[in-house]
Order: structure tokens, then sequence, then C-alpha cells
């Protein structure tokens, strides 16, 4: 009963932090999701294609390429306008919560986010 309840989801976990990326991607794996890693948003941008994730969980802060401008280069593509964005970042002031609204993403969540935080921003709640 409880597989139907919840539906496995591809989640695209970004974070220039490897350990930070891999911890969260096995723990979305552990609850049931496909999940998959990635490094930096330009990497990012370049796996959403052949991943097509439903939900990519996006750290702003990056070097090469930041979150707002992975969240604006894939939300021009057809395939990505309705891939759900999550801002998963250290920063959670007022400015920064209204620029990420601003972007398109679909929630805000600051580090260290709780585990259910993260479950119930990927699972839509």
């Amino acid at each position: 009963m409880m597989a139907k309840l919840l539906s496995p989801l591809r989640v695209m976990v970004v974070d220039d932090n490897r350990d930070a990326a891999d911890l969260i991607a096995e723990f979305l794996q552990m609850c049931g999701h496909d999940a998959l890693s990635v490094y930096g948003g330009a990497a990012a941008i370049k796996a959403a294609d052949t991943f097509a994730p439903d939900v990519m969980l996006l750290d702003l802060g990056m070097p090469d390429v930041d979150g707002f401008d992975v969240i604006s280069t894939l939300r021009q593509a057809p395939r990505h306008t309705h891939t759900r964005m999550i801002a998963l970042t250290a920063w959670g002031d007022p400015v920064m919560l209204a620029r990420t609204e601003g972007s398109g993403f679909e929630r805000h969540l600051v580090k260290p986010a709780s585990l259910d935080d993260i479950l119930s921003a990927v699972a839509g709640a």
C-alpha cells in the first residue's frame, strides 16, 4: 500500500560540495527515488538532458555556473519547463528568498535542511 502512495521520482542533486550532494542523493535513493549527484552548474545543465529529472535540488553558490544560471538555462528548454526546481542553499536572507522566488524556484530550503524538509520538497508538498 505504501508503494502506491509514494511515487519514485528522478531527482538530481546539484552541489559543488560533493559530500553534501552524495549524502542527499543516497538518502533519496534509500527512500525509493532515482537520485543522481552532480557537482557543478555546468555539469547539471549537461546531465539534465540525459537524466531528465522530475525534481532538481540546486545549490545557488557554485563557482562555475551558479544555480540561477542553471535554472535560467534549463527553463528555456521545453523538456525542463515542468521540472520542479528547489533551491538548497546556505543563503536564507529575505533578498535571496525573493530572488529565488522570482527566478522560478518552487521552494527554497536553507542548509542544513532537515531530511523531512527535503523529502517534503521533493514530493511537492
